[in-house]
């Protein structure tokens, strides 16, 4: 039996891939995979450097996860801007309004109470998670795309001429 010939072999890995790609199989594993990160960092914890790797990888993920449809590169354009500002405005946030509130509201003691320990916490764990992998998924992301439209239109104008 002879084998079948080249371009009818890439043409199935390309239905392939485009199967996986547009699979809901797909986003429910990577989904599947932040939940169990997510378990692992909660047992390890974040004050060491094996569960903030753990914690970057939960978000790696979660971030793949919603953007892997993605065929602009100007979305992974807004994804990095809006990651970079959303750190800052977060930082703003808790420096200059919540903490001085907090102290207005509930004296000089109530940075001490719990709710704003829960606060801190959550703040500044999506500050460290979330700001490095949205920043990279987001230059890897614009610069894969921008790359793959040069080759698609290399290709086009190549065939354009023959």
């Amino acid at each position: 039996m002879e084998a079948p010939p080249a371009g009818t072999r890439r043409v199935k890995m390309t239905q392939k891939l485009s199967a996986l790609r547009n699979s809901r199989l797909a986003t429910r594993v990577l989904l599947a995979l932040f939940v169990l990160l997510v378990i692992c960092v909660v047992l390890v914890g974040l004050d060491n450097a094996t569960g903030i790797i753990l914690g970057w990888m939960a978000s790696t993920f979660l971030i793949i996860a919603v953007a892997r449809n993605w065929r602009k590169f100007w979305y992974f354009l807004i994804l990095l801007f809006a990651t970079f500002l959303g750190a800052i405005f977060l930082s703003f946030l808790y420096v200059e309004v919540a903490r001085p509130l907090a102290e207005w509201i509930g004296g000089i003691n109530a940075t001490q109470s719990i709710g704003w320990r829960v606060f801190h916490v959550v703040v500044s764990n999506i500050i460290l998670l979330f700001t490095p992998v949205g920043i990279v998924i987001g230059i890897v992301g614009t610069i894969w795309l921008i790359i793959l439209r040069l080759v698609a239109l290399r290709h086009r104008t190549r065939t354009d001429t023959t």
